[in-house]
Formats: C-alpha cells, sequence, structure tokens
C-alpha cells in the first residue's frame, strides 16, 4: 500500500512540474502572439497611410476621382498577385 502511495506522489509531483513549465512557456507563446497582434496593425495602418499618400500624390495629377480608381486598381493587382503567390506557395 505504501508503494502505491509513493507511485502517486511522484506522479502528481511530476504532472504539477510539467504543469508548471507548460504555464511558462504558454505565457512566452501569449506574449508573443499580442506582439504579433500589435505588429500586425501597425503594418494595416503603415499600409493605409501609404495608399493615402499615393492618393495624394496622384491628386495632384490627375481629378481626385481618378486618382482614388488608381490607386484602387494598383491594390487590387497587387494582392492578386499576392493571392497567386501564396496559392503556388500552398500547392
Amino acid at each position: 500500500m505504501e508503494a502505491l502511495a509513493d507511485i502517486v506522489v511522484k506522479f502528481l509531483d511530476l504532472l504539477e512540474a510539467q504543469f508548471a513549465d507548460f504555464r511558462g512557456k504558454l505565457f512566452k507563446i501569449l506574449i508573443a502572439i499580442g506582439l504579433i497582434v500589435v505588429a500586425l496593425v501597425l503594418a494595416i495602418t503603415a499600409f493605409v497611410m501609404f495608399v493615402y499618400g499615393v492618393f495624394l500624390g496622384l491628386s495632384l495629377l490627375m481629378k481626385p476621382f481618378l486618382a482614388a480608381f488608381t490607386v484602387a486598381l494598383l491594390a487590387i493587382i497587387l494582392g492578386g498577385g499576392l493571392v497567386l503567390c501564396a496559392k503556388k506557395t500552398m500547392a
């Protein structure tokens, strides 16, 4: 009976150590995910500001609605190219 209790105690100690290690790794993973989300938000903001800057630059050369159309067309072409590149990579 004492041997069974000893095995149970050792198993519980092992389980506790594994969970402590897992908890530390989980905390690091959550921090990394949070930093990635912040980086993505900043990258999207930078891209939007870049597109807006291109629009403002083109609006000096042509009418604003044509500049908006040109920038949207360039964004669609760029997005389509990225989708095709991702599709090739996945295949």
